[in-house]
């Protein structure tokens, strides 16, 4: 089933990205003869219609589901294609459904089965506060998503809760990576360094994982 999952949502991306390749075809031939300035490449670029997000979207779900996918580069690509505030939208709303199915998935298997859990998984189930874990370990970069999915299934939390954290938790690196795109593409290098510096600062937010979980094994303790 695991197996079935991925290898559907690898296909599925796969023609997705040939689609938009085809789409934007004409973006590539610009930048072959380097016939255009930044306006224009700008303008060439976010000629974009109702199809094009139909493209992203799925895409993105796709890129959330797949462990090890490159969701970091389709989201800034959609910042690159549809501007910052449009460009966060469709990452937000792309990658926070993305990590719901793996979420709903996981929650399958590991029913049927058990596995052996990996370290970020151990740790967010054994926090105090496990919401704020979830939260934490989508928002950080260069954590697997599909990590912190697994972690998700395994707490004691409602649906509801779960599906407010993962929205909350997605939404600050679906934001900075639409507004990178953004920035490169026009030109303003600096203020791209800029939230390259934040995302590598919220990875001290791991920090947090380890102080909850050390304040729930001290707890512990105590009372035994």
């Amino acid at each position: 089933m695991k197996r079935r999952l991925i290898g559907g949502a690898l296909l599925l991306a796969l023609l997705l990205i040939a689609l938009l390749i085809y789409r934007y075809h004409g973006m590539w031939a610009l930048l072959q003869h380097r016939m255009f300035d930044q306006a224009t490449l700008v303008a060439q670029v976010r000629q974009h219609q109702a199809i094009d997000i139909l493209l992203v979207v799925p895409l993105l779900i796709c890129f959330s589901i797949i462990p090890g996918a490159p969701v970091a580069t389709v989201s800034v690509v959609a910042g690159i294609c549809f501007g910052k505030g449009l460009g966060a939208v469709l990452n937000v709303v792309g990658i926070t459904l993305g990590n719901l199915i793996a979420q709903r998935f996981f929650g399958r298997v590991t029913a049927r089965r058990e596995q052996q859990p990996s370290r970020l998984v151990t740790a967010i189930s054994k926090m105090r506060h496990p919401l704020l874990g979830i939260m934490i370990g989508y928002t950080v970069p260069f954590i697997p998503t599909s990590l912190v999915s697994l972690a998700a299934v395994k707490t004691a939390v409602t649906q509801r809760q779960l599906a407010i954290a993962t929205l909350i938790g997605s939404m600050p690196t679906a934001i900075i990576y639409a507004w990178g795109g953004d920035e490169l593409i026009n030109a303003h290098f600096k203020n791209a360094l800029l939230l390259i510096g934040v995302l590598i600062l919220l990875v001290g937010l791991l920090w947090l994982i380890h102080h909850d979980r050390q304040r729930t094994v001290d707890v512990d303790t105590d009372h035994s």
